[in-house]
């Protein structure tokens, strides 16, 4: 099976408070997109959905992988993640593993991905409960049973899923109430930090440089 990644980076990132797309913002040293693209090196192609200041993401990606397709959602500032994923996905006839812009990539979370998406089996990635503003996920016998804004869960959703291109639709809805509809779905654990505001960069930039045999992938 060809594995292919679709990266969603076209918003704006308001609540991160920064004039820069959320994955040009740099964490450790190294902008966001850095990590996904060191990361996602097994991937058999890397579509980026860009919006924002795009020429400026298109421009800095292109330098360090050249090979990346880009895909434009003009309506970005009208439009959310889910849509951006479905723009990603046109053209692809099987799964793909959608990861949004703003998510850093350790080495651990990497080969689970890249395990997972050779076996075909759809998942939906979750990490501990770290972030700002989590998207709670309730899991039971290693799977996603429900997402909640309010109801508490030691894990979260880590902005990653893999899942066949069919299941998703051009709405304006909030990704996880997609995948609401196709619950349960295998839980995979990683390690994944997502920076949606400035406590998170914060909390990432401390895990980074804890923990640089999983995120330092210059060492």
């Amino acid at each position: 099976m060809k594995k292919t990644v679709v990266i969603a980076a076209a918003g704006v990132g308001s609540r991160l408070g920064a004039s820069l797309p959320k994955c040009l913002i740099k964490a450790a040293g190294h902008t966001i997109f850095e990590y996904q693209l060191k990361a996602l090196q097994w991937a058999d192609e890397i579509r980026m959905v860009v919006g924002y200041q795009a020429d400026e993401v298109i421009e800095q990606v292109s330098k360090v992988n050249p090979d990346v397709v880009f895909i434009h959602n003009r309506d970005f500032a009208t439009t959310n993640l889910r849509q951006s994923y479905f723009l990603g996905a046109k053209g692809l006839s099987e799964k793909a593993l959608f990861l949004d812009g703003d998510t850093i990539i350790g080495r651990t979370a990497s080969d689970l991905f890249c395990r997972y998406c050779q076996s075909g089996e759809d998942f939906v990635a979750v990490t501990n409960t770290c972030s700002a503003d989590p998207i709670y996920a309730g899991i039971q016998d290693e799977k996603v049973c429900w997402f909640s804004y309010e109801r508490p869960s030691e894990y979260e959703l880590a902005n990653a899923a893999f899942l066949s291109v069919e299941k998703l639709e051009y709405i304006n809805t909030l990704f996880y109430v997609q995948l609401e509809k196709y619950l349960p779905i295998k839980a995979v654990f990683t390690d994944n930090l997502e920076i949606d505001t400035s406590l998170d960069l914060e909390h990432a930039q401390q895990m980074i440089l804890a923990h640089p045999e999983n995120y330092d992938f210059w060492r």
